[in-house]
């Protein structure tokens, strides 16, 4: 009987407290979070520099070339679809956190990129 308990017991410690997953359900934590998480968000943003560095890389080509602008000119829209692009996840932050919400704002957000693409 005795094993019994501490088997209960360590099913309650590998709860978290007062914690819920994406279900709603009890997170449990050989399940959840830690590294198992953060290999996953490092991922994004590793794949997210590389797209953001190879965009910008390959734009001001692209602006000299089909669109014929001059290389100061190509530098200067470059510098500012970097900075917009540096400072728009603050805007969106403060959406975030002000009036919509993590979830219904990244809904938007992608609806917004679908349309403009």
């Amino acid at each position: 009987m005795e094993e019994s308990n501490e088997v209960l017991l360590e099913a309650e410690l590998a709860l978290v407290d007062g914690v819920v997953d994406y279900k709603g359900q009890p997170a449990i934590r050989s399940k959840s979070g830690y590294w198992r998480s953060a290999w996953f968000i490092i991922g994004v943003e590793v794949a997210e520099r590389v797209s953001h560095y190879g965009i910008q890389g390959n734009l001001i080509s692209y602006l000299t070339g089909p669109l014929q602008q001059s290389t100061a000119t190509a530098a200067e829209n470059v510098n500012i679809w970097a900075g917009t692009a540096s400072l728009l996840p603050l805007f969106g932050a403060f959406i975030a956190d002000s009036f919509l919400g993590r979830y219904r704002t990244i809904i938007i957000a992608s609806l917004i990129y679908i349309l403009v693409s």
